[in-house]
């Protein structure tokens, strides 16, 4: 009686570790799961603004590509403004 009473008591403990060491394991993967949720969305926002970026940088090329000579500056500056409304408006369609 005295071996099967050891037996369990052995049992119970490793029980008791075992129980332990999964909700440490445990606790651990929700920290990781918030971690990647946090990195995702940095990855998203960087990827947005990226593409502002992007279409900031072919504004100032077609910008720069325009003769001042051939139309007028405040002309150039409507269209660029025009580009830069029909730019944000997709972006905010994507975000949607």
């Amino acid at each position: 009686m005295q071996n099967l009473s050891t037996r369990l008591y052995e049992i119970r403990i490793k029980v008791e570790k075992l129980v332990e060491e999964n909700r440490l394991l445990k606790n651990e993967n929700d920290s990781m799961r918030d971690r990647i949720e946090g990195l995702e969305r940095t990855v998203e926002l960087q990827k947005n603004t990226l593409s502002e970026l992007t279409e900031q940088n072919k504004l100032i090329k077609l910008a720069k590509n325009l003769n001042p000579e051939d139309s007028d500056t405040e002309e150039v500056k409507n269209k660029v403004n025009e580009l830069i409304r029909e730019i944000d408006r997709c972006i905010d369609l994507l975000n949607e």
